[in-house]
């Protein structure tokens, strides 16, 4: 189960911004700057347009922002913070945006440990399996 705490940001540091009832994520660069896959109001738009890029923390923070917190098996298999900032800035530019595919959370999850994953789009399918196959 993942861990998310309301701590101040350090380069490298998965974070994410509510919007409702579900999360925009990103991953902290420092100096208050974060590389995003889209911005949150882009959530909507032709996926075709959505691209990731460098933001200023404001542009990300819809509301509050949480702070990816890790175990310490994660911590084994998570790329150094130096990586994560390394691999999030060369993907700028990059697009092939898909909700269920490649969205802003399999972004993060990329970057800091070199695997797509999105917990909420999983969570999701299966509340919608459990309802049609109660």
């Amino acid at each position: 189960m993942e861990k998310w705490q309301l701590i101040d940001p350090y380069p490298g540091a998965h974070i994410r911004t509510k919007m409702g009832e579900i999360y925009h994520h990103g991953i902290y660069i420092g100096n208050d700057e974060v590389v995003q896959f889209g911005m949150p109001s882009e959530f909507m738009q032709n996926p075709n347009n959505i691209k990731v890029l460098r933001s200023n923390m404001k542009d990300f923070l819809v509301g509050f922002l949480e702070v990816r917190v890790y175990t310490k098996k994660e911590l084994k298999e998570k790329r150094s913070n130096e990586e994560v900032v390394r691999i999030a800035l060369s993907r700028v530019g990059e697009g092939g945006y898909n909700l269920f595919k490649n969205n802003c959370e399999h972004f993060a999850y990329e970057c800091t440990f070199g695997v797509k994953r999105s917990d909420q789009l999983d969570s999701a399918l299966k509340d919608v399996q459990e309802a049609l196959f109660k």
